[in-house]
């Protein structure tokens, strides 16, 4: 009998080890802190700062200038952390390793395809206030001087004519001299072009914690879509629903798109 106790209760301490840093753990909204010699630190510059939020199978990065929505196709977990990967191919992904679990701390890689990796730090939001506060410096946040118009985006469709996302919230098409065929912004929403060969205009438009998805192809004077996915972030996870409603580009609102999908609020 004490074998099979000492056997039992060195089975939970194998389990409890393998189970110290998880997926699980990585959930959640992270607040981007600041490395500073050994000292981690968050800045107040003012205004809302960088974080990340992690639900179920989607990575929200909301940045000061721009925000994008990534679905996580697979995750691996060793001794170097936890990688979700964005793509079956690994050449994108967000990694988390705990630098100090009991903090919240953790150091986070960011890789998209062939560019450069991203080191940052942040802290779980449920321990920000176990992180040092410190007002602005003019090394850390961005004045009024430092935002411009800029291109985030951009994807050759097969046509040829090139779709660009520009300020986050403007889409323009171009043909192959580059002369504008149609542009619209979005009040209160952000743009992110889905990666998919099409000869439609494949976007991912974001208001808050949800998105939508939805392609628009050529009809007339107009672009205009057939089907609309609705990513409604609820606090169990994410709800997914996909219904078959025409949407034009041209008078595309958010609000009134998710209404037809029973939902009123954002």
């Amino acid at each position: 009998m004490k074998k099979i106790v000492f056997g039992l209760s060195l089975l939970s301490v194998l389990l409890s080890c393998n189970s110290q840093d998880s997926k699980e753990d990585y959930k959640g909204t992270w607040v981007e802190v600041q490395k500073r010699g050994n000292e981690f630190l968050i800045i107040d510059c003012g205004y809302k700062g960088e974080d990340i939020k992690i639900i179920n199978d989607s990575i929200f990065e909301n940045g000061i200038m721009e925000s994008t929505k990534e679905k996580i196709d697979h995750t691996k977990e060793d001794e170097t952390g936890v990688s979700l990967f964005i793509d079956k191919t690994e050449k994108s992904y967000y990694k988390f390793l705990f630098v100090d679990k009991e903090k919240g701390l953790a150091k986070c890689e960011i890789k998209y395809n062939d560019l450069p990796i991203i080191v940052r730090y942040y802290v779980n939001e449920l321990s920000a206030d176990k992180i040092k506060k410190i007002k602005d410096t003019n090394d850390d946040c961005i004045s009024s001087d430092d935002v411009g118009d800029s291109v985030n985006d951009s994807i050759t469709l097969t046509d040829g004519n090139v779709l660009l996302v520009e300020d986050d919230n403007c889409i323009s098409l171009q043909d192959k001299k580059e002369n504008l065929i149609f542009e619209r912004c979005f009040d209160n929403c952000n743009v992110k072009i889905n990666h998919i060969k099409t000869k439609g205009l494949p976007l991912t438009i974001i208001s808050g914690q949800n998105s939508i998805d939805v392609e628009f192809y050529k009809k007339g004077e107009d672009w205009v879509s057939n089907s609309v996915t609705y990513f409604k972030s609820l606090p169990t996870g994410e709800e997914k629903n996909t219904k078959q409603i025409e949407v034009s580009l041209k008078e595309f609102n958010f609000d009134s798109v998710i209404e037809q999908f029973g939902d009123n609020e954002k």
